[in-house]
């Protein structure tokens, strides 16, 4: 190596630790207990919420705190693992960014750039190829007991390492685009997370598209605003809901309690009766749920109809419908682009946009001077952002419902999960957009560097544009359409739906 890349190298690498430190201690602060409200169960935020019935034989609060001492040594190795891998791809995907910004301003030398350019691309493809799946399947594994964790290291790490090995394998059988004829093992996985992430954030944003501007789509029917008396009346009804539930758990903790200290066979064989009240306390937490959404429901009605007659709630309205229509043509164009795409004899690596040709025409009328591969550009990375804006609108919900799915038994490791897979599609997305910048800022005709040649040296003399060592995706733009054509159309169907048997925003 020459002294000149080992210096502009060494710079790299103080800005990468100062992108990773700063996130460690300003975004994550903020971000990671963001997380562990969102990953908490809903019944949680209720203060009225208590522990579950206590079983017959009852612990000493010695051996309870003994037993936590494991599991919390394990939700806080999680929270740091988790916290070091998303801000490690936070500054290799920031690192990339900068090294395209360095090269569109000549600064440091090409083989710098493509050094360094090829370390953030393999520490990406490992984060998200190895250590993120690893750790995901580790968490998973956690169970409530914080002793079984211990006695069950091992085959967890080799359940996990065989997940891995099967993600892997199947990411393998994704085809390569035609266009890619001789790949090496980096362009070839490229492509390929490029694939699976192109519909994963098709998939998003369709369902974000839907979800984010549902509330500013005309109905035909009438939505009552909740008063301040429906309100209070609604609070009432779930506070008497909640003694009686209380009121229930007390007797069962008296049952309880009546049966540790009684006979061998009142605390084996339990009766018809504590079947029938330990129904009636399940259907009474089944009901307090459900009265606890509505009333946050209400509320929620309730504080959006107060703030829609504000001057910023005005204003977010109209955004908000500007919005809406913009997803409504987005939509249309992916329509179009999939059942009438272009008869075109040469391929090329963007797709037609109704919207972009119609900015287009509109451009040409009021100056003449106006190219269409310009407003082609702009419009590219300007919908390249409100499909960030879109996937951001729907992260939350999808994160949500994810760990209440998953059922995992802390908040903690609710928060690292959601951390990782945050990362995960972080990662997939900035990938995805520097294939469409590629697009829109082509190389150079090919030079005597091959994407083949990442074994050579970096000490080459011949410039190396950067984007010659990201796949030309020509699918790109087929395949996202698609996820976000079904995405959309499944979100409406089911909003429609529910809209048409619970009525509309319920």
């Amino acid at each position: 190596m020459s002294v000149e890349l080992l210096t502009e190298t060494g710079i790299l690498v103080i800005l990468r630790a100062t992108i990773f430190f700063s996130c460690r201690k300003y975004l994550l602060r903020s971000l990671y207990s963001d997380l562990q409200d969102l990953s908490g169960v809903e019944r949680s935020s209720s203060k009225y919420q208590r522990d579950p019935l206590p079983s017959p034989i009852t612990q000493t609060s010695k051996e309870f705190s003994s037993s936590r001492r494991p599991q919390g040594r394990t939700e806080t190795l999680y929270s740091t693992l988790s916290s070091n891998v998303f801000a490690g791809c936070f500054s290799e995907s920031c690192m990339l960014f900068l090294l395209l910004m360095l090269q569109g301003l000549s600064m440091f030398s090409s083989s710098t750039r493509l050094f360094n350019w090829r370390l953030s691309l393999f520490l990406l493809l490992a984060y998200i190829l190895v250590v993120v799946p690893f750790l995901l399947s580790l968490l998973l594994t956690v169970g409530p007991d914080a002793g079984s964790y211990i006695r069950s290291t091992l085959p967890r790490f080799v359940f996990s390492t065989i997940c891995v090995a099967l993600y892997v394998f199947l990411l393998s059988l994704i085809p390569l685009p035609p266009a890619l004829s001789s790949p090496d093992i980096i362009s070839a996985t490229l492509s390929r997370l490029v694939v699976l992430g192109t519909i994963i954030l098709g998939l998003l944003s369709g369902f974000g598209a839907v979800s984010s501007s549902w509330d500013f789509i005309p109905s035909r029917k009438t939505v009552t605003t909740p008063t301040e008396q429906d309100v209070v009346t609604a609070e009432y009804a779930l506070s008497g809901v909640r003694d009686d539930l209380e009121r229930k758990r007390e007797e069962a903790r008296r049952r309880a309690a009546q049966q540790a200290e009684g006979t061998w066979i009142s605390r084996v064989m339990p009766s018809f009766r504590g079947d029938e009240n330990l129904q009636e306390l399940k259907g009474l937490e089944a009901l307090e749920y459900e009265m606890s959404r509505s009333l946050d429901a209400l509320r929620q009605r309730r504080a959006s109809d107060q703030f829609s007659h504000t001057f910023r709630g005005r204003l977010t309205t109209i955004g908000g419908r500007l919005f809406a229509l913009y997803c409504a043509l987005r939509f249309v164009t992916s329509f179009i682009n999939i059942f009438f795409p272009p008869t075109s004899s040469s391929p090329t690596t963007s797709y037609p946009d109704v919207v972009t040709e119609t900015v287009a025409e509109l451009l040409a009328g009021v100056s003449p001077r106006v190219q269409f591969d310009d407003v082609a550009r702009a419009m590219r990375h300007l919908s390249l952002m409100l499909v960030g804006v879109i996937i951001l609108s729907s992260i939350r919900l999808v994160l949500r419902s994810v760990t209440r799915a998953l059922r995992l038994p802390s908040r903690n490791l609710g928060a690292s999960l959601m951390l990782l897979l945050l990362a995960q599609l972080m990662v997939i997305y900035l990938l995805s957009t520097i294939v469409q910048l590629r697009a829109s800022f082509p190389p150079p005709p090919p030079s005597p560097f091959s994407p083949s040649s990442y074994s050579s040296s970096t000490g080459a003399d011949e410039p190396v544009n950067l984007f010659t060592t990201i796949p030309a995706f020509t699918l790109f733009g087929f395949i996202f359409d698609a996820a976000f054509l079904l995405a959309a159309s499944a979100s409406l169907i089911v909003r429609w739906a529910a809209d048409r048997v619970n009525g509309p925003h319920v």
